[in-house]
């Protein structure tokens, strides 16, 4: 058993002697649903979750979990029925000290979990870096740690940690042969990435935006887990209208482009192939240690004083992940298949509908890459909006000014787009009409009883991510992973593929949650008049 990993077999105990079935009662107290969702059960020993992903070990189906306590096992064989297999935390870490690593990788070839460590870790022991780390002090590392999974009871490390100069997300290329790391805000020492413009006091606009504050991609060759080659050059460079600036997370699409979404838009990059290089001018072959901008770019702000406009909510225009369906599940009238781009804004600006917001874009004249590589503060680039969601925005629902309103990352499954929404919980999209996008399911909790304390045990939604699960044709199963609540699995009863028939559905309203967890201890800027600051991947106080 590794470190820390002990209360893991005190746990599984209890969970064997439990009935299967057991926990797939009634929702908890002040949980809200629409009528097409099921509630399943509540995975004991997962609060602190950030992101969970599923693959099979020598026909044992695994989900596997990262968060605040590094990273766990748990045998999925019933999916309704989650069994704890092991847990892991690598021994220079403080327990709980891991962060955060919010879009973990995992190459099913190799059965290796790939671990971005977030400056704002805490080391054990403690030295020069303070605990909780810190974005700027060149003390606190970053990079990623390998872990195999081969043997899921018995999870290990693999070769040293891979230090880097990012380290919030790292992201597998070409099968995991290639990673790529990003973010977060600079490191005092990366001055050489360029000039910070910081906004002016009064309204966000084009021209008064935060910019620069970020670190680009590093590229490791992964080919030896255990020898790897870290690139001399960052890539991803000028990013935010010709400034280098904060690459948040990256998406490879089954095409082989890889998607980074950051602050200044969402840039695709071959990896591999013949392409003409914009910056360059010339045609040249791409890698993944030299990739080939070739569509994307910056997204249209929904400007307030512009009436009928659409697209972000804010002109920082802070990108956090991104999804471009290939298939033919997801379309909008005039837009060729495949041209569309779904992405995350991530923002806290309040009242409610101001925060952060799913947003569907046109790629059709980016591609090549030119429009993005000439675009200036001056003369911006922005690709079309298709259509925006919020459910603030595109529903009745209206809710307290919470710091819990921003979209988070989000799961495609054919027409159907799960996201988790912070203090909002979980949100069902319709996403087939691309230029329509709709709410169809929702699950929410928030305390039942504003005036007193929710009890520890059934705390109010924090949730970071989704994971759909096919259920042997009984529906398929949602797994909620809730920093605050843990993993949560619902039914959709009638399955994904009926998203485009699903009706239109909105969530209660919430007047007053103060329990809710809210976003602290973060990079902050000014906002709009009568808002609060906002912030990029904020840690929270419960």
């Amino acid at each position: 058993m590794k470190p820390r990993g002990a209360a893991v077999a005190a746990v599984a105990s209890l969970l064997l002697a439990a009935p299967t079935g057991a926990l797939a009662a009634e929702p908890p107290p002040g949980a809200v649903k629409s009528d097409n969702l099921e509630y399943v059960r509540w995975v004991p020993d997962t609060r602190q979750v950030v992101e969970g992903k599923f693959d099979e070990v020598r026909g044992r189906e695994l989900l596997i979990l990262t968060g605040r306590f590094g990273f766990k096992t748990l045998d999925v064989s019933d999916p309704t029925n989650p069994q704890p297999l092991d847990s892991f935390i690598p021994a220079d870490l403080a327990e709980d000290g891991y962060w955060q690593n919010e879009d973990m990788e995992i190459d099913t070839r190799r059965k290796l979990i790939i671990g971005a460590l977030d400056p704002r870790h805490t080391d054990n022991p403690l030295a020069d870096c303070p605990p909780g780390g810190s974005t700027s002090n060149v003390a606190c590392k970053s990079g990623f740690y390998v872990i195999s999974y081969r043997d899921p009871a018995n999870l290990r490390q693999v070769g040293d940690f891979v230090e880097l100069p990012s380290g919030h997300t790292s992201t597998c290329i070409q099968g995991c042969r290639y990673i790529w790391t990003g973010g977060p805000a600079r490191r005092s020492d990366q001055d050489w990435l360029g000039t910070i413009i910081n906004p002016a006091p009064g309204d966000i606009t084009l021209n008064n935006r935060l910019i620069g504050n970020g670190r680009p991609i590093w590229v490791t060759d992964l080919s030896d887990p255990a020898n790897p080659q870290i690139s001399a050059e960052p890539v991803d460079l000028w990013r935010n209208d010709q400034y280098t600036d904060y690459s948040h997370d990256v998406d490879e699409d089954e095409r082989g482009i890889a998607w980074v979404a950051g602050r200044g838009g969402i840039r695709g990059y071959a990896t591999s192939g013949l392409h003409r290089d914009p910056f360059q001018n010339r045609w040249r072959r791409a890698t993944p240690f030299d990739p080939i901008l070739v569509a994307g770019g910056g997204l249209q702000w929904d400007d307030p004083t512009v009436e009928g406009d659409d697209g972000v909510a804010q002109a920082t225009m802070f990108m956090h992940n991104s999804g471009r369906p290939t298939d033919r599940s997801v379309g909008a009238a005039g837009v060729e298949r495949g041209n569309v781009l779904i992405g995350t804004e991530e923002d806290f600006t309040t009242p409610c509908g101001n925060s952060g917001r799913i947003v569907a874009s046109d790629l059709t004249d980016s591609w090549g890459g030119e429009p993005a590589q000439r675009s200036t503060r001056t003369n911006p680039y922005r690709m079309k909006t298709l259509d925006s969601f919020h459910p603030f925005i595109d529903t009745p629902e209206t809710a307290n000014p919470s710091l819990g309103c921003s979209a988070h990352y989000f799961e495609i499954d054919g027409p159907l787009l799960g996201a988790a929404w912070y203090g909002q919980g979980l949100r069902l999209v319709a996403i087939h009409d691309a230029r329509n996008m709709r709410q169809v399911g929702y699950y929410r909790v928030t305390n039942p009883n504003p005036s007193e304390p929710p009890p520890a045990t059934d705390p109010s939604s924090n949730s970071w991510d989704v994971e759909f699960k096919s259920d042997r044709n009984k529906g398929d199963l949602i797994y909620l992973f809730d920093m605050s609540r843990g993993v949560e699995v619902l039914r959709l009863k009638k399955g994904v593929a009926a998203a485009s028939s699903m009706r239109s559905v909105t969530a209660p309203s919430v007047r007053r949650d103060p329990s809710a967890a809210k976003p602290v201890g973060a990079l902050a800027q000014a906002s709009r008049p009568g808002g609060s600051v906002t912030y990029v991947c904020p840690l929270f106080a419960g």
